[in-house]
């Protein structure tokens, strides 16, 4: 009997590329990513990514899926933090795709069933040659799964682990993402955000896309009395 085969849409934003990753000209792991969907498929390792939240994982994950479309492959990228919503079945087949790339690992550190289905993904992935990208917030060995041919798969990895931006290079991140729709945000309203609001990077980019809709309708320029009046904030 055929295995059923889900297929999750994943609406992918449009402004997280890999060309607009923070630092990209200069970034190791962005320079990897680009290597690593084009280099032959029986000379690469998995690769797997690690750092806290707000480093910028899900932002390579996104990225590396637009790159592969970009490049004419098949890709599919999964957040395992949904996991309990879902059976194992869902990662049968899947290595039928160029890419895979399975969001929050550290998710599955309770349930064997689902650390066994990403082993035996793992392992149909690499002997068929295919690309399969691994994010989690620690390393292999700190992640408390359970399975421990799991870990030392994901030990023999390519990987890299990213750094949290400090709040100078957050501002020049938040900046370039609001000239990308089309804004300009003066460094006193960006450094005003930063010390309002919350300091997570898709949080502040949600605010952005609010202000950006209220900055059209009123016709008005980025300022901090604005931004106050449009956020609600007294002072």
């Amino acid at each position: 009997m055929t295995p059923v085969q889900y297929t999750l849409a994943v609406t992918l934003p449009e402004d997280e590329t890999l060309d607009t990753f923070y630092g990209a000209d200069t970034s190791p792991v962005v320079g990897y990513i680009k290597h690593f969907l084009t280099t032959p498929f029986e000379h690469r390792l998995p690769l797997y990514l690690f750092g806290a939240s707000g480093s910028g994982k899900s932002h390579l994950l996104y990225a590396a899926c637009v790159q592969a479309q970009e490049l004419g492959l098949t890709s599919q990228l999964l957040s395992l933090e949904d996991f309990r919503a879902w059976s194992p079945r869902i990662l049968d087949q899947l290595e039928e795709l160029d890419l895979v790339c399975l969001d929050n690992i550290q998710a599955i550190a309770g349930d064997v069933s689902w650390q066994v289905a990403v082993f035996d993904l793992y392992n149909r992935m690499t002997e068929q040659g295919k690309a399969l990208i691994i994010v989690a917030d620690q390393a292999p060995t700190e992640l408390g799964i359970t399975l421990p041919d799991l870990v030392s798969r994901l030990q023999a990895c390519t990987s890299f682990q990213l750094r949290l931006l400090g709040d100078e290079d957050k501002q020049k991140l938040l900046q370039q993402k609001a000239r990308l729709r089309g804004m300009e945000l003066p460094d006193e309203v960006a450094r005003f955000l930063l010390n309002r609001q919350q300091r997570d990077i898709r949080e502040l980019v949600q605010i952005l896309d609010v202000l950006d809709k209220a900055s059209l309708v009123h016709q008005r320029k980025l300022t901090i009395p604005f931004v106050k009046d449009m956020l609600s904030l007294s002072h």
